[in-house]
């Protein structure tokens, strides 16, 4: 758990400094202000090894970079294709040093020590730039730098490529045969283009960190964080938050549709309440059952770790806010969660 955080040089943070933190941190502060961005410096933390952070960031806003002509971005199935990494840095623009560093609390069973997360761009050697030349491909022409992240705790620095603007690039399939329309569509080159999956862990880092989005959880998290939880007393606890929205929930399940019909709605979950006959779509009780489950799921899910909230209160009335404080509170200190919330 962290006692004080620092930040030095992400978006419009250029030099902040959080200390005397607990078990429950809530940020205030006005639109734009910078609330969001340090959550996103305590994920960057938190996700040491995992390169993957890069593309929920820049997935959550939007952030994408598209590198192909304007006929194939109108293409059925294909993302766009990379993040781009410039909005991490100050104006927009590729330059400095991010600097991210954690003080954890001293206790009788570890001593204090600092966590550490650097991200910069830095130009390549020569002889690394002469490797490239002979290996890449046009689609790499503009690629004069590298994005290097440094974590404390990481086994190696990570290094990627990045084109001037700060478009993140990675290699590209080259189509041996035509692929199906599932699997993504070719160009008049050859060029395989598909859904672009996430930037995966390295050295099998597995950081427990959890995310929750101002408009919460999607349906295809939602099943798949359900999936993984081991429930027993876990499930009671979830089934106890809901009853803060919801007193009449008797019981919850996984919908059997599974939560592709969903798409970003709620769903994924039936509920069981009391009085009525059959299962009640989630979706159907409003924001605030959706948002105590997002809640409720993730702080199981983040055991160990960090959960961060954004706009906690969202879909959430005034006179349920004391019962979920209290839910957010025992959850996080019987599972060693430290929760940030704004």
């Amino acid at each position: 758990m962290y006692s004080s955080i620092r930040i030095q040089g992400y978006r419009g943070l250029d030099s902040f400094r959080m200390q005397g933190l607990g078990r429950v941190n809530l940020l205030v502060g006005g639109n734009n202000s910078g609330k969001t961005s340090i959550l996103e410096c305590i994920e960057l933390l938190r996700s040491a090894d995992d390169p993957h952070v890069l593309s929920a960031i820049a997935g959550r806003r939007g952030e994408w970079a598209y590198l192909d002509d304007g006929d194939t971005r109108a293409s059925p199935g294909v993302r766009p294709d990379s993040p781009d990494v410039s909005h991490l840095f100050p104006n927009h623009e590729l330059g400095g040093t991010i600097r991210i560093e954690g003080v954890s609390v001293e206790n009788a069973a570890s001593p204090a020590r600092n966590d550490y997360v650097t991200v910069c761009v830095t130009e390549p050697s020569d002889s690394e730039r002469d490797e490239r030349n002979t290996k890449l491909d046009d689609d790499y022409a503009d690629a004069h730098l590298d994005l290097r992240i440094r974590w404390s705790n990481a086994e190696d620095e990570y290094a990627r490529l990045v084109t001037d603007e700060g478009v993140l690039l990675r290699p590209r399939r080259i189509a041996s045969r035509p692929p199906s329309p599932r699997r993504g569509v070719v160009t008049d080159e050859g060029v395989l283009l598909r859904p672009r999956r996430p930037l995966r862990a390295r050295n099998d880092a597995n950081q427990a960190v959890q995310f929750i989005r101002t408009s919460g959880m999607k349906a295809t998290d939602v099943a798949r964080t359900y999936s993984r939880i081991k429930f027993g007393d876990k499930d009671e606890s979830i089934k106890t938050a809901l009853r803060i929205v919801e007193p009449a929930l008797e019981d919850l399940s996984p919908d059997a549709r599974g939560p592709r019909l969903y798409r970003d709605a709620p769903g994924g979950v039936v509920l069981k309440l009391r009085g009525i006959v059959g299962q009640v779509p989630i979706g159907s009780m409003g924001d605030g059952m959706w948002r105590m489950l997002g809640l409720a799921l993730s702080i199981s899910s983040a055991a160990d770790g960090v959960l961060l909230v954004d706009e906690i209160d969202t879909g959430l009335h005034h006179s349920v806010m004391e019962d979920m404080w209290r839910m957010v509170g025992e959850r996080a200190a019987a599972l060693s969660v430290q929760v940030f919330a704004t």
